[in-house]
């Protein structure tokens, strides 16, 4: 048996509307429990972040470095045609990354 188009995304949307209908209420209770996810200090909660800020900056570095490096070889992405433009936007997210986590004080 196959459904028309029509009818398939309406049986799509109705399941997708009950199966967010029946997991809201499963999942409201952890979004108003996430606040108090690290425990600790201020300070150390900053060095979380700033971990995290070096970690997002290096991956971003390295992303942009591999854009350039592999610019004619990876017909998949868009960096076989836009490879200058994606590096450029790498570096500036490496950056962005970098001095958020120099700045976090």
């Amino acid at each position: 048996m196959t459904l028309g188009p029509v009818r398939y995304i309406r049986y799509l949307a109705r399941s997708l509307f009950l199966t967010l209908l029946f997991s809201a209420p499963l999942l409201a209770n952890k979004f108003e429990t996430i606040g108090g996810g690290v425990s600790g200090s201020t300070r150390v909660k900053i060095e979380y972040l700033q971990v995290i800020a070096y970690a997002a900056g290096g991956i971003f570095l390295i992303a942009g470095i591999l854009t350039i490096v592999m610019h004619n070889s990876n017909a998949q992405t868009l960096n076989y045609t836009m490879w200058k433009p994606s590096a450029a936007v790498f570096f500036l997210l490496s950056i962005g990354a970098f001095a958020a986590a120099v700045l976090m004080k």
